[in-house]
């Protein structure tokens, strides 16, 4: 198998599970949100 196969099945895999593929990107997007706020938040801590 080669990398465009390797893409084509992922791709396959997000449009029949859309809801866990949303929830998922949500969780990521909310996680580094998390991490970014809580480094600012020490950042001006410091400052």
């Amino acid at each position: 198998m080669n990398f465009s196969e390797y893409l084509l099945i992922a791709v396959e895999g997000i449009r029949n599970n859309k809801l866990r593929s949303f929830l998922t990107t949500l969780g990521i997007v909310i996680g580094i949100a998390a991490v970014i706020a809580v480094v600012a938040i020490g950042q001006a801590g410091r400052a």
